[in-house]
């Protein structure tokens, strides 16, 4: 997906910088408007938002849907709510794993160490690197997370640093 992303806005780098915020916010396009669930967004506040000139905005929005297969993705976009911040207020564990994506097994690795504690997970959130500046996985537990796990999650192949809260 990513090429083809970069391949439609080669040439317009401001654009793809707002394709991107799009992407990570779940900000899909219809009918040429962008919206944030059900709520139509305003051109000017998501080219604030993102330090690019309003017309950027719109000109990326008529480039997404003059594709019929970027139309499709960005027209199927939800938006996602990362908890972890309300999760810490309310009590619960929040685990932040920041891994390298190309490694398999991460998730797997992270859930069956929690499992084997007996701890529930109730939200879970990998980032993709494309959109993040660090590639990293957000697993909300239903109680707080043992410090003495961080030697079993380090062990796993790929993950590079592990902070408990």
């Amino acid at each position: 997906m990513w090429e083809r992303i970069r391949e439609k806005f080669e040439k317009y780098p401001s654009q793809i910088a707002v394709a991107k915020e799009f992407l990570r916010l779940g900000i899909s396009i219809r009918d040429g408007r962008p919206f944030c669930g059900d709520i139509e967004l305003v051109p000017t506040k998501i080219a604030e938002a993102v330090g690019v000139d309003r017309k950027v905005v719109v000109m990326a929005i008529q480039n997404i849907e003059s594709d019929d297969e970027l139309r499709k993705v960005f027209s199927s976009l939800k938006p996602v709510a990362n908890i972890s911040e309300v999760a810490r207020i309310l009590g619960f564990g929040v685990l932040e794993v920041y891994a390298d994506s190309q490694k398999p097994g991460i998730v797997a690795g992270i859930t069956n160490i929690l499992a084997g504690e007996g701890i529930s997970i109730r939200y879970l959130l990998a980032e993709d690197p494309e959109l993040s500046v660090e590639s990293k996985l957000t697993v909300v537990t239903e109680t707080k997370i043992p410090g003495r796990l961080v030697d079993d999650f380090l062990r796993i192949p790929g993950v590079q640093k592990i902070v408990i809260s």
